[in-house]
């Protein structure tokens, strides 16, 4: 798969896909994912990481196809004008959600969580405006609370500090449960979206 990293799980395992938006490549928001799929490779989980800068010019089509596969999905974004950037908007705009003349849905009925990185705790609600399209538009079942990090979770070389990698690498953990309980609850896969 082009531009993405697979990386632990058993035969079997629970499949969990990174979908990182972050447009400039900074660093602090990778690290975030980072640890939110150590998390859960910790629980067992086969993870890869799909950065949506590779593919914005083929439509997305090797993201779209990762997410497909995965039976859980990592949202990951810096906060842009108090909401997730429009390299992930443009992204969702290519996922097909199942409705009238669409043969697709790879976003329906799994679990996804939602990390976002931002300057100043004040944008803590941003992750909500994504949290509400993945729930209501593609019937997601998104873990809550979000992980929101600012700059006092990272160090000067942009890697997480102690406390924030470990609240990191239980989210994983935690959506890696969530996802267990999709894939294994029959009615989860049957919600439709709102509209």
């Amino acid at each position: 798969m082009d531009g993405a990293e697979r990386t632990g799980g058993a035969p079997g395992a629970l499949r969990v896909t990174a979908v990182l938006a972050s447009p400039h490549g900074s660093g602090s928001t990778a690290a975030a994912a980072g640890a939110v799929l150590e998390g859960c490779r910790e629980a067992g989980a086969l993870c890869t990481l799909v950065d949506l800068r590779d593919g914005a010019a083929d439509g997305f089509a090797a993201a779209v196809e990762a997410v497909e596969e995965a039976d859980a999905v990592v949202f990951a974004s810096p906060v842009h004008r108090a909401t997730h950037t429009s390299l992930l908007a443009s992204f969702l705009e290519h996922v097909e959600r199942g409705a009238k003349h669409e043969t697709r849905a790879p976003l329906r009925g799994k679990a996804a969580a939602v990390v976002m990185t931002g300057a100043a705790p004040e944008h803590f609600l941003a992750p909500e405006r994504l949290r509400s399209v993945l729930t209501s538009f593609y019937a997601v079942q998104v873990l809550s609370p979000s992980l929101f990090l600012t700059g006092t979770a990272f160090g000067p070389d942009r890697s997480l500090t102690p406390g924030a990698a470990g609240t990191g690498v239980l989210h994983g953990r935690a959506l890696v449960d969530l996802a267990a309980a999709c894939r294994a609850g029959g009615s989860i896969a049957l919600l439709r979206p709102l509209v």
